[in-house]
């Protein structure tokens, strides 16, 4: 069965028109190396997903309603986890994204994209 909600909010706001919706699961370690018989020892840290989205066209309005939410050092996200086949909640923050203006006189912009950055890894399970 599909998901019928909404893909992402901020700070509790529904981010509209989602264009494209990436989850990259990044798997990070500590303490990594390899021995002489080619072994990889690390401890893992765990999993932390970082969440691609592009917005399509908006308004000067929606555009500012924006930027004041990715604008803040950080902030809460729910998103939806295709792992858990739910919405889950974190903190996360952008460093980056930019803003280009398709029509001055129609005060519309064009479609970009964000990346959303986690401030700690998802625990799964109590091993993690």
């Amino acid at each position: 069965m599909s998901f019928a909600g909404n893909l992402l909010k901020i700070d509790g706001k529904v981010i509209p028109y989602i264009k494209e919706y990436k989850v990259e699961r990044v798997k990070k370690f500590n303490n990594s190396d390899t021995n002489m018989n080619g072994d990889v020892r690390a401890t893992v840290l765990g999993i932390f997903p970082s969440i691609n989205v592009t917005i399509g066209f908006t308004t000067q309005e929606e555009i500012s309603d924006l930027i004041e939410l990715f604008d803040k050092h950080y902030f809460e996200v729910e998103w939806f986890d295709v792992r858990e086949q739910q919405t889950v909640m974190g903190d996360y923050y952008v460093t980056q994204y930019e803003i280009d203006l398709l029509s001055k006189h129609r005060g519309i912009y064009k479609p970009f994209s964000i990346d959303l950055l986690p401030i700690r890894r998802r625990n799964y399970d109590s091993s993690q």
